[in-house]
């Protein structure tokens, strides 16, 4: 049996400072508080860890407050079977139910309302785990990590499904499972891929030409621009950093990621403009302002732009982020 694995566990307790303690040990430690002092507490959970990921199902039976500290290590998919909840990560608020599961990031603020009648399976998602099976995609894992749209509409998807339903299986027959690191290297690949499958990141740009393997300047140059695409960027620069010549820095990256370098800085841009327009905390935040940060000049170039990459346009991203809110 592997050191980080352990048998599918019964947990049930009414006191709360029990609660807490045992579902910090767990998961994470975090602030526990009901929101109804009248409604007892009716807590059961249920834990089993395969390696790099674990399965739990929990209810409270009581409409309660969960404060954690950032996960930083991991991600937590919750997935409710009953009931409602009110997640909030970062700058996303998601209202839960069996049909809509969160994934909360590892570095985002969070603070979460379970109703009475909630209960959820979550899987609790190693963060290496995850960013390693993105690289073994040919993905590119910005140093800040991945971060995945907080809302996961599972229902909508059969691998995710099938992917679910097996995990349950094994935790139900932990005994053997933990006894074959195999089946557990097995588990975690699945979990991890269909993860990103079924609900990709949003800060991943899988923009490589499928089976290249890169030369060591089109790495370092890639590198670069996703770790300075705030900046101004000349293309002879690259050519410096590169200590190639401009026209071979073009030929490669037509070759192995199929568009120049600065069409690669511009979807970069995009993407992370994007990514604004989800998560600013700023309730007033504009189009314009985003397109400005990111280098776009021209508002209506932008927006097309964008909605050939995203299949909307910046100010539909923006009216659905405020209306989640």
């Amino acid at each position: 049996m592997s050191p980080n694995s352990t048998q599918w566990q019964d947990f049930a307790s009414n006191d709360l400072d029990q609660v807490q303690s045992s579902v910090s040990s767990m998961i994470k430690p975090h602030r526990l508080s009901l929101k109804k002092a009248s409604q007892p507490l009716q807590t059961r959970m249920r834990f089993v860890q395969f390696g790099q990921v674990a399965l739990m199902r929990l209810g409270y039976g009581a409409d309660v407050r969960i404060q954690p500290e950032e996960l930083a290590g991991f991600y937590l998919i919750q997935l409710p079977q009953y009931g409602q909840a009110t997640i909030r990560c970062g700058g996303e608020t998601v209202d839960s139910s069996p049909k809509i599961a969160t994934v909360l990031n590892p570095n985002a603020e969070i603070d979460m309302v379970w109703h009475a009648n909630n209960e959820q399976l979550m899987l609790k998602v190693d963060r290496t785990l995850v960013e390693n099976m993105a690289l073994n995609l040919d993905w590119h894992v910005p140093s800040s990590g991945l971060i995945f749209p907080v809302k996961l509409e599972a229902h909508r998807s059969t691998n995710w499904q099938l992917m679910l339903r097996y995990v349950v299986d094994c935790a139900r027959n932990s005994d053997s499972v933990l006894q074959s690191p195999l089946l557990i290297a097995q588990l975690e690949q699945l979990i991890a891929t269909t993860l990103l499958d079924a609900h990709p990141p949003l800060t991943a740009e899988k923009l490589r030409v499928p089976g290249k393997v890169l030369p060591k300047h089109i790495r370092l140059v890639e590198n670069y621009l996703h770790e300075h695409a705030d900046q101004v960027i000349r293309v002879d620069e690259l050519a410096a950093l590169a200590q190639v010549s401009i026209r071979t820095l073009h030929a490669g990256f037509q070759e192995y990621c199929g568009i120049s370098p600065m069409q690669y800085l511009r979807q970069i841009r995009l993407d992370r403009a994007r990514h604004d327009l989800l998560h600013s905390l700023d309730p007033n935040v504009s189009v314009a302002q985003v397109a400005l940060r990111w280098g776009f000049m021209h508002q209506g170039r932008f927006s097309a732009e964008y909605k050939q990459r995203f299949g909307e346009t910046p100010s539909q991203t923006l009216q659905r982020r405020r209306h989640e809110m």
